[in-house]
């Protein structure tokens, strides 16, 4: 009877699980993993390393490590590109909708959606619905930046409490370079930050940097922080896209290629 009672539990346990696996919904499919790109399952705590064409599911993360990119094809005209350490929630849908939260890194939207429907992303700082667009997201836990290349995107800013939304949204269109910051102090401390990096470098490095950047980091901490508006819980300012440092970078001209074969 023991030995009964304990097959017969492997078997439930076993039927169990599969059920649990053909219960999940599919978010989309890893295309193109480049380097160390991981995914974890929302009820292990192990991240499991990618392979090409493997599904991934609603309620699982993606993070990428260093020197490593991922690309996810969601569906006939939507397509996810994740930039080095990064991390990427795939959330449960809302109202049909898909939903992705980025906890910090870079991505990259190509996304097409059908009639009525829209993708959102969720940052730190903000919510973006988009219907049709190609745009790259840069966030951290202080600030994100929406540069539209195709389309529009409507964002809207948590409040302070960092999970209600405001009730007033932004409209980011074509051609635009929208960011919006929790913390504006903090914001200026990691512009520092960034300078000092390239400071630690080799000067011939720093100079190259200098230039390629247009002196825009000596101009953002005096005339540029000017630009920045205050909104009720945080900061933003609109600017038009940078194309010479687009041209200038490889994980723009990486998307744009991409876009352009068609995945």
């Amino acid at each position: 009877m023991t030995r009964f009672s304990l097959h017969t539990l492997i078997i439930f346990n076993i039927i169990f699980i599969d059920k649990l696996r053909s219960e999940k919904i599919s978010f989309g499919k890893v295309t193109l993993p480049l380097g160390s790109v991981l995914v974890q399952e929302n009820v292990k705590e192990e991240w499991e390393k990618t392979r090409v064409n493997q599904q991934v599911f609603i309620d699982e993360k993606i993070k990428t490590l260093e020197k490593s990119r991922c690309e996810i094809k969601i569906d006939n005209k939507q397509v996810l590109r994740i930039g080095e350490n990064a991390v990427i929630h795939l959330e449960s849908p809302e109202d049909g909708n898909n939903g992705i939260s980025i906890e910090s890194g870079h991505v990259w939207l190509s996304a097409k959606p059908g009639k009525g429907q829209k993708l959102r992303v969720r940052t730190p700082t903000g919510v973006a619905a988009i219907r049709g667009t190609v745009y790259g997201l840069d966030c951290t836990g202080n600030h994100s930046t929406y540069n539209v290349y195709e389309g529009s995107v409507d964002v809207t800013p948590f409040k302070d409490d960092g999970l209600t939304l405001e009730d007033t949204s932004f409209s980011v269109q074509q051609g635009e370079s929208f960011t919006l910051i929790k913390d504006f102090e903090e914001y200026k401390k990691e512009q520092q930050k960034a300078m000092e990096k390239y400071r630690g470098k080799e000067e011939s490095d720093f100079e190259r940097f200098k230039k390629q950047q247009s002196g825009r980091f000596e101009k953002y901490k005096t005339d540029q922080l000017k630009d920045f508006q205050k909104f009720k819980s945080g900061h933003f300012t609109r600017t038009s896209i940078d194309t010479e440092a687009g041209s200038q970078s490889d994980w723009v001209q990486w998307n744009r290629h991409r876009d352009t074969i068609g995945n």
